[in-house]
């Protein structure tokens, strides 16, 4: 398969709606369905037409693909990558580069938030300055006042604003004082003016674009402090509350405390806890002082002579004791319930409340991630029931069970190098709940991902995760009440696969045909029989989901190579092959320079010399390295054998690579392992400044007329020298670098970028104006 396009540089306006057109072309043997899709930008933004192109063998056809550029797409060069996939040969996905170019429409509003305020002296508004083009923009505000005593302040007065941003400006107004008079209002006329914070090299931008100016005025409506009328009555009031405090302090010395402490007999406040007199009774009426040495009516009393409550607390999702539940003790107070206790449950569930009075209280039991309950199962205080408490008496079993807040477990699913979407069923069994075995909680199926929401909580769960072709995996994992828990990342593992079928010469099953493959990075190869099934081969126990080349070779019938993709768990049959004789392949890989395996390399065999030295002009036989299982595998069959080739590899980023090759007469494929060197280069330099020491924080602009890169100059401590910058990874050239900063002129300069090398290009600064 062969792509194309003509538009490589995309110019469009924000809001409007280009199209980029793909020319493609089926140089394979079977029939093709092609679809295409744009990486670099949301999918809501590009339609695609047709959104399946077919095409016969030899076929070409165009798919157009329509790019919605949105108001606040930000100005400049966008790199985007044009991705063509094959859904019938399965051929490798071609990638297309092409750049759009968005224009400058610069924007921007400011809407005060309150128009007016009403205040004794200081009214603060809210300036939103909201950028509404597609460039940044720097704005200064500035203030007129009617009154040359009002005064304004604002934070801050200068504002950077991205596009599609809006950001708050605090603009406080501040009036003379007022002591006494009429309102009086206080306007103030705010100013606007915003323009580029910068231009756009890469567009040829030379200029920032005219200033923008907005205005708008707010008013403080300031009020004097006091009236006359008020300041009359602000006296007489004055006079009637002095004489209120004085009778509410007496009255509150007289009627203050807790009606309880004042009920509750002397002989309920003995010396000691371990007097034997028994003569305890609450009921009991005192009308004398207390006994000599009573203990004081305030506060709790000392464990052994208050009574205690104490109990214990369950979750309701799964009967288990629920700790770190707070458990208060209310009591009725003269106008509302007062707390006198609290305390919370130990890792059991229990609770103890000591020291209490002997009278009714009402428990509420809360935590974080429950349900607030009052004894025995109210949602609120007015259900609550009272739990009675005698002197040095003790109320057990006050129990309660409390309702946590559902949870939700969350999570991925890696299903390996699979080449197609996997569906996984999830299902998350209670093993914690009381009764035996628990019910599913929840079923759901996902591709990537599952969120299982809504469970009851706390509980532990058994979360099972099936899939076809895949080995059920199980994780056991604990939510907690209104916990939404995400789990790790599940890897499947998957069962073996097998590829079988038969070999033969195109009419007769073949014997002595060795069939050789990669596993687990281990070659491994079979023979087919003479005898019996002749020419037939199995492989099996292979990892999948994988992709595997196969390579076929005969003494008498040359050789063959073959790819197969196998999904998670599948066995292929029926993998048939035809030797023919007098030919052969051409099999092997290639790596880079640091050994790693490179997928996608163009691999193109030259011309062919025969026996008997002529040349053979036919077509040029070429194929493209596996970038999946495999990786950087290739094999080049149908060549005639004897003979005698080259193999020629490019790659972009690459220095081309041809190695020799020489086929026997019976087809034997000989390994070819190929070694590409990068061609990249790059470039570095230092930024100094106008007073001569180095400049930090300066953009660097980088262009080759067709794409951009910027960086800014580093600081000390990087990797960089102090001043520095650094573009690596560039195609050998001619490219145009530009430096600007604050109060620096701009400085540009011309390098030239050699393959496999780093120019170095320094800028000395002028100061601007």
């Amino acid at each position: 398969m062969r792509v194309a396009t003509e538009h490589r540089l995309v110019t469009a306006n924000p809001g409007e709606t280009v199209e980029v057109r793909v020319d493609v072309v089926n140089t394979g043997e079977l029939i093709e369905g092609v679809t295409a899709h744009l990486i670099g930008l949301p999918d809501g933004q590009i339609s695609v037409e047709p959104q399946l192109l077919p095409l016969f063998p030899d076929a070409q056809g165009q798919i157009t693909l329509s790019i919605g550029v949105p108001t606040h797409q930000p100005a400049g060069m966008h790199p985007l990558t044009i991705a063509v996939v094959s859904h019938g040969s399965g051929s490798p996905t071609q990638h297309v580069d092409i750049d759009l170019s968005v224009s400058a429409r610069p924007g921007i509003k400011m809407v005060p938030d309150p128009q007016t305020i009403r205040s004794k002296r200081t009214g603060r508004f809210v300036l939103n300055i909201e950028n509404s083009g597609n460039v940044a923009l720097d704005a200064v505000l500035s203030s007129t006042q009617e009154d040359k005593r009002t005064k304004t302040r604002f934070t801050p007065e200068t504002v950077h604003v991205e596009p599609g941003v809006s950001t708050p400006v605090i603009l406080a107004v501040k009036g003379p004082r007022m002591f006494t008079g009429s309102e009086t209002d206080r306007m103030v006329t705010v100013g606007l003016v915003a323009k580029r914070a910068h231009t756009i090299p890469a567009m040829d931008e030379t200029e920032t674009g005219p200033e923008l100016e907005r205005e708008t005025i707010v008013r403080l409506r300031q009020k004097p402090l006091v009236s006359r009328g008020l300041l009359t009555a602000l006296i007489l009031l004055g006079i009637v509350v002095l004489w209120a405090a004085i009778f509410l302090l007496g009255l509150t010395q007289v009627l203050a405390g807790d009606p309880m402490t004042k009920t509750a007999p002397a002989s309920f406040f003995p010396v000691s806890a371990d007097d034997a007199s028994g003569d305890l009774d609450p009921s009991a009426a005192t009308t004398g002082p207390a006994p000599a040495g009573a203990m004081p009516k305030t506060g709790l009393l000392p464990a052994g002579v208050g009574g205690e409550i104490s109990g214990t607390v369950t979750a309701a999702s799964d009967q288990l004791p629920a700790g770190r539940i707070t458990v208060q003790a209310y009591r009725q107070g003269r106008s509302k319930l007062l707390e006198v206790s609290s305390a919370a449950t130990q890792s059991d569930g229990t609770y103890t409340l000591a020291g209490l009075y002997p009278t009714a209280y009402r428990l509420k039991f809360s935590a974080d991630g429950y349900r607030p309950v009052w004894y025995p199962n109210a949602p609120s205080k007015a259900g609550a029931k009272q739990v009675t408490v005698a002197a040095q008496g003790k109320s057990e079993g006050i129990n309660v069970v409390i309702q946590g807040t559902p949870g939700s477990i969350t999570g991925d699913i890696d299903p390996g190098a699979s080449l197609v979407p996997v569906t996984t069923k999830v299902v998350a069994r209670s093993t914690s709940a009381a009764g035996g075995s628990a019910p599913v909680a929840q079923t759901v199926t996902h591709g990537a991902s599952y969120s299982l929401a809504n469970l009851p909580a706390p509980a532990t769960y058994e979360l099972s995760f099936s899939a076809p072709g895949y080995q059920a995996t199980k994780v056991v994992t604990t939510v907690g009440a209104g916990e939404s828990r995400i789990q790790p990342t599940v890897v499947l593992s998957s069962g073996s696969g097998q590829i079988s079928g038969v070999v033969t010469d195109g009419t007769n099953p073949l014997g002595n045909v060795t069939i050789t493959s990669t596993v687990a990075g281990q070659e491994v190869s079979v023979i087919t029989p003479t005898t019996g099934q002749v020419g037939a081969y199995t492989l099996d126990h292979l990892a999948t989901p994988g992709t595997y080349m196969l390579t076929f070779t005969s003494e008498d019938h040359g050789s063959r190579a073959v790819v197969v993709d196998l999904e998670a768990g599948q066995s292929k049959t029926g993998v048939n092959v035809k030797l023919a004789a007098g030919t052969g392949c051409a099999v092997g890989t290639v790596k880079d320079a640091d050994g790693n395996l490179l997928g996608g390399v163009k691999v193109l065999q030259g011309g062919s010399v025969q026996s008997g030295g002529t040349v053979d002009a036919s077509a040029i036989p070429s194929t493209t390295t596996l970038t999946e299982g495999a990786v950087g595998s290739f094999s080049i069959c149908g060549l005639s054998a004897p003979g005698d080739y080259t193999l020629t590899f490019v790659a972009d980023g690459y220095a081309s690579e041809t190695v020799p090759l020489s086929l026997s007469a019976n087809g034997t494929p000989p390994n070819v392992a190929a070694t590409l060197d990068t061609e990249l280069g790059g470039i570095r330099g230092t930024v100094t400044g106008p007073g001569g020491g180095v400049f930090v924080g300066a953009t660097v602009t980088a262009t080759n007329g067709v794409r951009s890169w910027v960086t800014t100059s580093s600081s000390a401590g990087g990797t960089l020298t102090n001043g520095g910058y650094l573009f690596s990874s560039l195609m050998p050239g001619t490219y145009s670098v530009t430096v600007t900063g604050d109060g620096l002129k701009q400085q540009t300069g011309i390098v030239t970028v050699k393959s496999g090398a780093t120019s170095v290009q320094g800028f000395v600064m002028k100061a601007a104006g």
